[in-house]
């Protein structure tokens, strides 16, 4: 067991007993539970808060929601009843979506683990300016328009980069997961969350070079 890891709970439901896909409503009776909507995507979904968690069982995981949880299985048990499948399943999608990609689930992670708790969002460590300096470069550049063959170069690059922090978020979590040293485990976290920040800026880029809004 990870020394940061949190075990998922099965949920039966209050008013039929029967096993639920998620705990904010029940697929076999239509009861939902909206109190347990501040739930962390990991809880909603049943999973460990762990880092280490591979692609294809996140896609199994939303094949199974969806089947058992689309609201258009509602339809005929009246409006109320859609309305609340409707909630759960937007609940679930968003769950989904802030566990879905490494850097995704890397960002909800910092948000949840109890070494965390104690740093505020004042204390998180600054990136290099010359690092901002040179986004903001990339990201003017791209606003007034690059040629294909700049263009693939920045792909490449963006690309590269994001691979090599991938990488970083592997083997710090793996860190963390291995030592229970409090000053070894902070200085992990700290490290995370620098990659983290560094990997927004790469991504923001990598949208740009699609056509999409920065986020």
């Amino acid at each position: 067991m990870s020394t940061y890891s949190q075990s998922s709970h099965s949920w039966s439901c209050d008013a039929c007993s029967a096993t639920m896909a998620t705990p904010l409503f029940c697929d076999s009776c239509g009861a939902d539970y909206p109190e347990r909507r501040g739930m962390s995507a990991f809880r909603i979904l049943g999973l460990d808060l762990v880092f280490a968690i591979e692609t294809e069982s996140i896609d199994l995981l939303e094949t199974q929601l969806a089947t058992r949880l689309h609201p258009d299985k509602w339809l005929s048990r009246g409006a109320s009843l859609h309305r609340k499948a409707l909630i759960a399943h937007s609940a679930v999608n968003e769950a989904l979506s802030a566990v879905r990609t490494p850097f995704a689930r890397a960002e909800t992670l910092l948000t949840l683990l109890p070494d965390l708790s104690e740093f505020s969002e004042d204390g998180r460590p600054p990136l290099p300016t010359s690092f901002l300096m040179k986004q903001l470069e990339l990201q003017e550049e791209i606003e007034v328009g690059v040629e294909p063959d700049r263009k693939r170069e920045l792909t490449k690059t963006v690309r590269e980069n994001l691979k090599e922090l991938r990488a970083a978020l592997d083997s710090e979590f793996d860190l963390v997961e291995k030592t229970t040293d409090s000053t070894g485990r902070s200085a992990a976290f700290y490290r995370i969350q620098t990659t983290v920040d560094r990997s927004r800026y790469w991504r923001n880029i990598q949208r740009s070079l699609r056509g999409q809004a920065p986020s």
